[in-house]
């Protein structure tokens, strides 16, 4: 994410990032903040708008910020929607309670402006990073409704992959796949569920999520993404 890539943020009454004065500090800084006062209000705004990530202030006694995160990373839509807790609390009760509850990040306030929105754009690189999409060369076996076919890969992240089949797979089905990685001796073992069906200029194709991985194959995989990975996030096929 580059320094001038603009960062919408949801603020679950996060005061120290909510007042109009900070709030123009942020933008300067290539963060909007759009700032909400209950549940319902950000669920509105997570359906209406693109947000990048939610902070929410724990110390907001109106909303159980833990449930609230809990809750989120629950549903599929937003279960990779980073999360982070702040508080002026400093116990580790309060991080392990944060954490516990699925927050990517706990941050404790005050902070400076600078560095807590620098914490921020660093958890974005990171979840960036595990969606990151590359081409593969090769080919790989899919079991689907109890018949196995092979087909070439159209590309791979840490993710999920994109079989560049013509066969027609539906929504929400479960896949077992095996393919293998270059210079890697052992194949890849995944289970997946279909997500997407799209047109390609080169023909059709599936869109995979992983669910699961047998042995040590989701460790190799994401090595090999994170040192062949292309300057591409959208992620369209799998998220």
């Amino acid at each position: 994410m580059s320094a001038q890539t603009t960062i919408k943020l949801a603020a679950l009454d996060d005061k120290t990032v909510t007042t109009e004065l900070d709030r123009a500090g942020y933008r300067k800084m290539g963060v909007v903040v759009k700032a909400v006062k209950t549940y319902d209000e950000l669920t509105k705004l997570l359906k209406a708008d693109k947000i990048d990530l939610v902070v929410i202030n724990m110390d907001f006694k109106q909303v159980d910020a833990a449930n609230i995160t809990r809750h989120l990373k629950k549903q599929a839509d937003h279960k990779d929607l980073p999360i982070v807790l702040t508080s002026v609390r400093t116990s580790a009760k309060v991080r392990d309670t944060a954490l516990d509850a699925g927050a990517d990040l706990f941050v404790e306030q005050p902070l400076p402006r600078e560095y807590f929105i620098e914490k921020l754009k660093q958890l974005l690189e990171q979840k960036t990073r595990t969606t990151e999409r590359i081409a593969l060369h090769g080919d790989v076996s899919y079991t689907y409704e109890g018949r196995t076919e092979s087909c070439g890969i159209g590309d791979l992240s840490a993710s999920g992959i994109l079989l560049a089949t013509e066969s027609t797979l539906k929504d929400g089905a479960p896949v077992e796949l095996e393919f293998s990685l270059p210079g890697d001796v052992k194949p890849i073992h995944a289970t997946g569920e279909v997500v997407r069906t799209i047109a390609r200029a080169e023909g059709q194709g599936v869109g995979i999520r992983f669910t699961a991985f047998n042995g040590d194959s989701k460790k190799r995989m994401e090595k090999y993404v994170e040192r062949s990975s292309i300057d591409d996030s959208k992620m369209r096929y799998y998220l």
